[in-house]
């Protein structure tokens, strides 16, 4: 399994969501949860050391549900995700 392939899916439906207790919130944190913890692992980036394909697909979908979720929602990526944070800063 790609890390991250529920990633957006799990964005889409927490964006589209309109009930606050419909787990659409917990599914997308726990999608998060382990990336960070693949990251954390395994980073700077997905495979390692070094950028690759699967990055270049991740990484403009985080940047669309910062923005997206912190417009709509007033939603942001805990802090305590601090290896995904680190990832969306990452050059």
């Amino acid at each position: 399994m790609t890390r991250g392939s529920k990633l957006f899916p799990s964005f889409v439906k927490f964006l589209k969501s309109k009930d606050p207790s419909d787990g659409t919130e917990q599914a997308l944190l726990d999608e998060l949860n382990t990336l960070e913890e693949h990251l954390k692992a395994h980073g700077p980036y997905v495979g390692g050391e070094k950028i690759s394909a699967a990055d270049l697909s991740l990484a403009p979908k985080l940047f669309h549900l910062e923005v997206a979720l912190g417009h709509f929602k007033n939603w942001t990526i805990p802090e305590s995700l601090s290896h995904v944070k680190n990832y969306m800063k990452v050059r």
